[in-house]
């Protein structure tokens, strides 16, 4: 029975002590206690979710929960200043006052954060994805809560905000399937064996061992023109982000075997006027 009066006076021992507000050891204990209870249940649930999720995922919900984070601490912060018996109606009073006001500074800031969650969840982008925007191609290699960065082929990198993500047209060519399909665009004379020109046009990226075999390569007849015929190329590849380095290797494979199958290349028309004098 001593032990628990001992145990009560301690608890009940006042640090600080005014008119409203009383701080004893009993409250620095339960601050301590509930900030403990507070962080290991943050964690535990961080682990939960992170142990169930794939690599990528796993590491944008770690940025997630750092910005949940905020506002479990923000809400202990106002629980605990309650507990101790300060007034927390002013506060809360001023505080939705600065939050109106920094939500009209930092809208921008916040659609980033809230399309960041919505990538998270939605899946439309991740790590590794070849992205076409604005006609820069990239690789993204990291997707933060509020931006997402992507490197070129020139090795750049670009800080692209989430919400751009979300309001503008994005080609994503390796989504779910890194298998695209590309072409080339080459021309010959007009009467030039169209069967000899596919064939050459095949053995042109058959050789090539970064070009799939499944599905196979295949050639159109784009359009006939005044002087020439229009062909194009289509070829698989799985390596979209190098494909510039790739359609170069062909393209330079087609004029070696366009020279040794004696097919020229159609060069442009020039038309004069009628009534243009000659000089």
């Amino acid at each position: 029975m001593e032990l628990k009066n001992l145990l009560t006076t301690m608890l009940e021992y006042e640090l600080y002590a005014s008119k409203s507000i009383s701080i004893t050891i009993g409250t620095i204990l339960f601050i301590v206690f509930t900030l403990m209870i507070t962080n290991v249940g943050v964690r535990l649930l961080k682990k939960a979710f992170i142990r169930t999720a794939t690599p990528d995922v796993a590491a944008r919900l770690g940025s997630v929960f750092n910005f949940i984070n905020y506002f479990i601490y923000l809400i202990m912060f106002f629980f605990i200043l309650n507990v101790i018996g300060i007034n927390i109606s002013m506060f809360l009073t001023t505080s939705a006052a600065l939050f109106v006001g920094l939500g009209f500074a930092l809208q921008d800031i916040f659609r980033d954060l809230i399309a960041g969650i919505y990538i998270l969840f939605d899946k439309t982008l991740n790590v590794g994805d070849v992205i076409d925007i604005k006609g820069e191609v990239g690789r993204v290699t990291t997707i933060n809560l509020r931006c997402t960065i992507v490197e070129t082929r020139n090795r750049k990198s670009i800080v692209i905000p989430n919400r751009k993500l979300i309001d503008d047209i994005m080609n994503n060519w390796t989504h779910e399937d890194p298998i695209i399909r590309a072409r080339i665009d080459v021309g010959a004379f007009i009467g030039t064996d169209v069967d000899l020109v596919r064939a050459v046009l095949l053995t042109c990226v058959e050789d090539n061992e970064e070009v799939l075999k499944d599905p196979k390569p295949i050639v159109f007849i784009d359009q006939f023109g005044e002087s020439s015929i229009r062909f194009i190329l289509y070829y698989f590849i799985d390596n979209a982000f190098d494909n510039d380095r790739i359609a170069s290797t062909i393209r330079f494979e087609i004029d070696k075997k366009f020279k040794l199958n004696n097919i020229e290349l159609p060069v442009p028309v020039l038309k004069l006027n009628k009534n243009q004098e000659e000089v």
